[in-house]
């Protein structure tokens, strides 16, 4: 009884100090982040003077200087910039707007919050199939290799998501469009006047996140493949077969439970890169997500609208990280005190 209280205290503590040193890391990643978008967005010019345009005068330039805290030192306009974050301000509680877009007159956060709905259907969704299709088909060549996938799979990996995305295009909208039916472009939730309400069309979901999906399918079938290959070499699968265990068995619990401490690190980082990356997959298809916007936002030369989204995408991506970590220790026994 002493040595199983002795021992879950030791796991406890281990357990704590990983978590402690995993939320240090992630928060030291998010400050370096902000401050490195917070350098990059200044660099790229005067917010004032592309606000108003080359016609600008000097009154009103300092006008907009003086109201966006432009007039302040750069190492205050940094501190304004984490003030947008801060839940207290002008002297009660609200929720933190990260600056008010120049463009369309509102608070960042709110902007944010609209648009991520299209965004996490179109990268969970991509998700979803990239596993369906990326650790079937590398099981697959692992019990019966096929050479034929195996360059399938190299190829979409060198192909950017954009480039994929306008050759399903040209395939499956163009070429098969008569039979396949599938619109370019467009969300999945239309208003239409005719009803008065929104319909929606979620045909309209196939083309982007089929887009988004194969580079990461390929690369999980890749990963499968070769693990799932080294397991079934192994001499404990021998001695398992020799001993008349069946197949259906041997994939269930020996292949799958030690693939899936690599396959959960993997999904949630290509998670992790799809919510962040989908900007030119959104542009291609018209697709109301957060990539759409900040390309807006860098169109318009929107300072607070870019910042504020590439900083809250900054912050997903590294949350999304910190899970990864948290799932590869709880998947993988070897990692565990």
């Amino acid at each position: 009884m002493a040595l199983a209280k002795l021992t879950y205290g030791l796991a406890a503590s281990h357990m704590g100090r990983f978590l402690l040193k995993l939320g240090v890391q992630t928060l030291l990643l998010f400050v370096l982040s902000f401050s490195l978008l917070f350098v990059l967005v200044r660099v790229l010019g005067d917010p004032a003077q592309m606000l108003l345009g080359q016609r600008s005068d000097q009154t009103s330039l300092e006008l907009i200087r003086a109201a966006l805290h432009l007039d302040k030192p750069l190492w205050q306009q940094y501190l304004y910039a984490w003030a947008d974050w801060l839940p207290y301000r002008e002297g009660r509680w609200q929720w933190p707007t990260l600056g008010i877009s120049y463009q369309y007159g509102r608070p960042v956060a709110t902007l944010y919050a609209e648009r991520l709905s299209g965004t996490l259907l179109l990268a969970v969704g991509a998700m979803v199939i990239a596993v369906a299709l990326g650790v079937s088909g590398g099981l697959w060549h692992a019990y019966q290799p096929r050479p034929w996938l195996h360059r399938t799979a190299l190829l979409l990996l060198a192909m950017p998501s954009y480039i994929l995305g306008i050759l399903l295009i040209g395939l499956l909208a163009v070429a098969l469009g008569a039979y396949t039916g599938l619109p370019i472009g467009g969300f999945v939730q239309q208003y239409d006047p005719l009803v008065e309400g929104f319909i929606y069309e979620w045909r309209r979901l196939v083309l982007p996140t089929l887009a988004l999906a194969l580079r990461p399918a390929a690369y999980l079938f890749q990963l499968t493949a070769s693990q799932a290959q080294g397991i079934l070499r192994s001499d404990y699968i021998r001695a398992a077969r020799a001993r008349g265990k069946a197949p259906g068995a041997i994939l269930r619990t020996d292949v799958l439970r030690n693939l899936l401490p690599a396959l959960a690190v993997a999904t949630t980082q290509w998670l992790a890169g799809l919510f962040t990356g989908a900007l030119f997959v959104e542009m291609l298809f018209d697709w109301p997500g957060v990539g759409k916007l900040l390309f807006e936002a860098l169109l318009s030369s929107d300072f607070p609208l870019i910042l504020g989204t590439a900083q809250l995408s900054t912050l997903g991506f590294v949350l999304l990280h910190a899970l990864s970590e948290i799932l590869s220790r709880w998947s993988d026994p070897r990692l565990r005190p």
